[in-house]
């Protein structure tokens, strides 16, 4: 047994034995996996509990958003294939950044045929990226245009979940065709708050400014949900239009609409958003301050002209460079029950 085996069984038999967080130091061990190193793991992977393999892949994923040292795809391909739902799921988000068009198969599978609706919601979900890379010309029209009609397909699916809908008309927003923007119209239209959210993500994928005077509107919205979302769209955007806005949600009483709000005032070039952000740091709180660096940081960057000065040395001689803003999905449980994250 080499010393790779000997470590992951080390931590597999760890995950029975103790509930706490997994120690980040012995996740590197199932890095890059292969031959007969990675069939061993599946062996000895396959034959945990549930609940054990489920805890090691979501810490598993965690660790590969957090590092860019590291990765753990072959694990999380193998575990597409597993027989709990949560795990498929985990390891669908696992591969968020693999553009490997031989991973359509199993999306497009998983997205047709999953019995779970949080499955089928995650494969719609990582099917994004390839309409993207269609319209960036980064795969052939061929495969885009398969991977958006089968999105459409799901969103027009008598039957399927809300969830995966959701997720489908996100990820189909990328590509700009006529029935794209015919699905985004309808969504934002329907009587549902969780439609009309990934109506308003979908306008701010889609780069077309059609959508601004309804995005703009949303910036008022009484619903925090709806302003984080048209927050981020209007970046998306790099809507002018909405700095005036964006710079009043700056000070929103709600933490991710304000994270949002500074973000996207970042995303905008020019003296007029720069000047919204010099404004937000009067009273700003540490958060809300260090957020605000990040979207100078990135707005100097955007328009070539960085400030290293924004990155003084603390009182540690630490480089003091700001971890960059990382905004998550909205989160409503305290709005609404069995939203999607």
């Amino acid at each position: 047994m080499n010393t790779s085996t000997q470590g992951f069984d080390k931590v597999l038999e760890e995950l029975g034995q103790h509930t706490g967080a997994l120690p980040v130091s012995e996740m590197y061990v199932f890095s890059d996996l292969s031959g007969q190193t990675l069939a061993a793991f599946r062996s000895a992977f396959d034959s945990r509990p549930p609940h054990e393999r489920l805890r090691l892949v979501q810490a598993l994923a965690d660790l590969a958003e957090a590092s860019f040292q590291v990765s753990f795809d072959a694990i999380f391909r193998h575990c597409l294939a597993d027989g709990h739902d949560e795990i498929r799921a985990a390891a669908i988000g696992g591969l968020w950044e693999n553009e490997d068009v031989a991973l359509l198969g199993p999306f497009l599978t998983m997205l047709r045929t999953d019995p779970s609706a949080r499955v089928r919601a995650a494969a719609a979900s990582a099917l994004g990226r390839y309409v993207l890379a269609g319209e960036l010309e980064q795969i052939e029209p061929s495969i885009q245009a398969r991977v958006t009609s089968e999105l459409l397909t799901s969103i027009h699916l008598a039957g399927e979940t809300s969830e995966v809908r959701c997720r489908a008309i996100e990820s189909v927003s990328y590509a700009c065709n006529p029935e794209v923007l015919e699905v985004l119209e309808t969504a934002y239209d329907e009587d549902d708050e969780l439609m009309q959210l990934s109506a308003i993500v979908g306008m701010g994928r889609s780069c077309d400014r059609r959508w601004m005077p309804i995005i703009l509107a949303e910036l008022e919205s009484s619903s925090p949900a709806m302003r984080y979302e048209a927050a981020l769209a209007s970046g998306n955007l790099e809507m002018r239009e909405a700095i005036g806005a964006l710079a009043k949600l700056a000070d929103d009483a709600d933490p991710q609409v304000r994270g949002a709000a500074i973000w996207s005032l970042g995303q905008i070039s020019g003296d007029e958003a720069k000047q919204a952000l010099l404004d937000a740091l009067d009273d700003a709180d540490d958060d809300t301050a260090a957020a605000i660096e990040d979207a100078l940081a990135e707005q100097a960057l955007l328009e070539g002209e960085l400030d290293l000065a924004l990155y003084e040395l603390d009182d540690d001689g630490d480089d003091g460079l700001l971890d960059d803003l990382f905004l998550e999905p909205w989160d409503t449980d305290d709005e609404m029950n069995d939203e999607p994250e």
